[in-house]
């Protein structure tokens, strides 16, 4: 309801712009409040929500509860973005490119001729001619105008495909709104970008105290902005269009048996199933896993976006995995949103996975001494959602692993790694995922700085342990990977000397 209400207030408020002029101050400045008021009254609308739901509400819808509200806060901010900087940049900028505002009595005096004025003087050559005029620059004006408002729909609708357009394989509305979205990310990271160019060019040129000023122009700014955008989607699009890479990783363990030295783990994470994420993608990195011929093949959550009923199908390819010790399955943030995650375990049992809810399992199972534990936990988002019969629980996942024996953790966040590593217990790997690098510029920046392991090996703490986060094997939703990559981990475990 929050997204939906989200959603026709861009519709009616940029309707408007085609009848309402906000020339006046004073309206403009009511506008603003208006924008603002509306922003509180939905995140008010949120926090309320989620006390009444967390206190009256199931588990399966608290976490779909959670999922639209979060949705609703994207589309409100989203909102104010679309109104505030995209709508403000390029209506302007329309005008000026239109046919009638490029000669200089029309750009000096910004008026035009009404109906009525245009039949007073109808008999008028000159007059019919600047009718002409001013008919064909309305025209021009108003399809820019309804280009950018689709524009704009487009990336709005593209989470609500989560809900209506999960099918097997993505639906090419799935694909072009979020697409469209992308591009939007990055229309308005170039915006940003140059805007600060210019900024700091004019501050050198004021220290240097140069005669001739030179600064980027409002159009210049723009255009940089729209070549940039071009450039990174097509970029991003390429990319994520690929089959993931396999990357090699060595990772030394004390104490780890010599009949498991080369032990080779493959690691997925991050698939994320869903509106721009099917089968034949699946398929494709399946054949992959394959080729590496693995003792052991996890997968450390973000798998789906949806619930059994709609991804059967798209999750089928899991069963042609094959491993010497087995597939095994650990839950992210994203199976939770869902509200379908104990269908999900019934499912991927089918499959052949075995799944890590707070559980441990020897390997290889058959000799009592030659082993390592592999341990997962439940995602630490079961506990924000009160998801029934989930929590990320480190008790009972790693407390009966042998303490003198490597332990292996698939936790899916970060931040549950370094919960793990902090804890009385010895874990000497862990395996996640959940940052996707970032994924794309500018996320990589918050990606980087909101979680404790960012991408890649790191070592922690005094113990020898150790972290590795995947960049994702995939993407989540927006089809494009800008400044990241997509992997398939092969992690080869040797004995530490």
């Amino acid at each position: 309801m929050i997204c939906f209400l989200t959603l026709l207030s861009v519709v009616v408020k940029v309707t408007q712009n085609f009848k309402i002029s906000f020339s006046s101050d004073k309206r403009m400045a009511f506008s603003l409040w208006h924008k603002l008021i509306f922003a509180l009254v939905i995140i008010a609308a949120v926090i309320i929500g989620q006390l009444i739901v967390n206190r009256t509400c199931s588990f399966q819808v608290a976490a779909v509860v959670f999922r639209i509200q979060m949705i609703g806060l994207i589309q409100t901010g989203m909102f104010l973005l679309s109104r505030l900087i995209i709508w403000r940049t390029f209506v302007p900028l329309v005008r000026q490119l239109s046919p009638q505002c490029s000669t200089s009595a029309i750009h000096q005096n910004d008026s035009e001729f009404s109906r009525s004025q245009l039949r007073k003087v109808k008999n008028s050559d000159l007059n019919l001619s600047a009718m002409n005029k001013d008919e064909a620059d309305h025209v021009s004006v108003t399809i820019g105008k309804a280009v950018l408002f689709i524009y704009l729909c487009m990336c709005h609708v593209s989470y609500l495909t989560n809900l209506f357009l999960i099918h097997t394989d993505p639906h090419w509305i799935s694909m072009l709104t979020y697409a469209s979205f992308g591009s939007y990310i990055q229309l308005l990271t170039g915006l940003g970008m140059f805007k600060l160019l210019s900024l700091g060019i004019c501050a050198c040129q004021k220290l240097r105290s140069s005669s001739n000023p030179w600064v980027l122009s409002y159009r210049h700014i723009t255009a940089l902005a729209l070549v940039y955008a071009i450039a990174a989607s097509t970029v991003g699009l390429y990319t994520a269009s690929q089959p993931p890479a396999v990357k090699h990783v060595t990772v030394k363990l004390k104490d780890l048996p010599s009949r498991l030295d080369g032990l080779s783990i493959v690691q997925l994470s991050d698939i994320h199933l869903g509106p721009t994420v099917g089968k034949s993608k699946l398929t494709k990195i399946v054949e992959i896993v394959n080729t590496e011929k693995p003792d052991i093949v996890v997968v450390t959550g973000d798998l789906v976006d949806s619930s059994v009923e709609h991804l059967r199908g798209a999750a089928e390819p899991l069963k042609d995995i094959h491993s010497l010790y087995g597939k095994f399955f650990v839950t992210g943030n994203h199976e939770y949103y869902t509200g379908d995650v104990d269908n999900w375990f019934v499912y991927l049992r089918s499959l052949g996975f075995t799944i890590l809810h707070n559980s441990n399992v020897r390997i290889p199972s058959a000799d009592g001494h030659s082993h390592i534990c592999l341990a997962g936990t439940d995602d630490i988002q079961a506990d924000r959602t009160r998801y029934d019969g989930h929590k990320f629980d480190l008790d009972k996942a790693v407390s009966s692993c042998s303490s003198d024996k490597p332990v292996i953790l698939l936790a899916h966040q970060p931040h549950a790694a370094k919960m793990a590593l902090d804890s009385k217990y010895r874990i000497d790997l862990v395996l996640s995922g959940h940052t996707h690098g970032g994924q794309m510029f500018p996320m990589i920046i918050g990606a980087y700085f909101l979680n404790p392991f960012y991408v890649g090996l790191y070592q922690y703490g005094n113990r020898g342990s150790q972290v590795y986060v995947s960049p994702g094997t995939q993407y989540w939703g927006i089809p494009m990977r800008i400044a990241t990559s997509m992997e398939i981990t092969r992690i080869t475990l040797h004995k530490a000397i």
